[in-house]
This record gives C-alpha cells, sequence and structure tokens, in this order.
C-alpha cells in the first residue's frame, strides 16, 4: 500500500485544526513531518493520527502542552520497552 502525504492545509482540515497549532507542534517536537526537496512540510496519515491524539489530550482531556510532551515521551518509551520484551521472549532460553 502506497503511503499518503497531505500537505500542512490539508492535514489541519482533516484534523479540524488551524495550520498555525500545526506549526506549534513541530516547533514543540511533538510531531515531526517529513519534508519534501522544497523543504514544504509533508504530512502522513500516522502524523494525522498523532495530531488527533494530541488533539484528543488538550481538548478532551485537558491537558496543557507540557503534559502532552511528557505523555508523549511515555508512550515512545513504553513501546520501545515492549519491543525489548518481544526480542527477549523470541530468545532461546539460557541466552
Amino acid at each position: 500500500m502506497e503511503k499518503r502525504f497531505y500537505s500542512i492545509k490539508i492535514a489541519a482540515a482533516l484534523c479540524g485544526m488551524h495550520e498555525q497549532s500545526l506549526r506549534m507542534y513541530e516547533r514543540r517536537g511533538l510531531i515531526a513531518p517529513q519534508r519534501s526537496v522544497g523543504n514544504i512540510r509533508r504530512f502522513s496519515d500516522d502524523d494525522v493520527e498523532q495530531i488527533r491524539f494530541i488533539k484528543r489530550l488538550i481538548d478532551d482531556l485537558g491537558v496543557n502542552l507540557a503534559g502532552v510532551e511528557v505523555i508523549l515521551h511515555m508512550r515512545r518509551q513504553m513501546v520501545e520497552l515492549q519491543q525489548q520484551i518481544a526480542a527477549l521472549q523470541e530468545l532461546p532460553p539460557g541466552e
């Protein structure tokens, strides 16, 4: 399946947000869209899902941006630990 990419205008519309909010999220390190050769932001479906997750944290749960940063960091750590556990479970006994 081919990956789809969206301009900042389309990504913002898909998430029900303003483009400036996405720029601010990027500056804060909450999202990291790819860049084209011309340095234009290219948002993937994964980026859009990340933005929607951030929006839910803020709008539905009242989390501020500092809290969002902490949650995203903890989420990344959890995924890394799950991957490490899965790798360890694949090792033969005694290794």
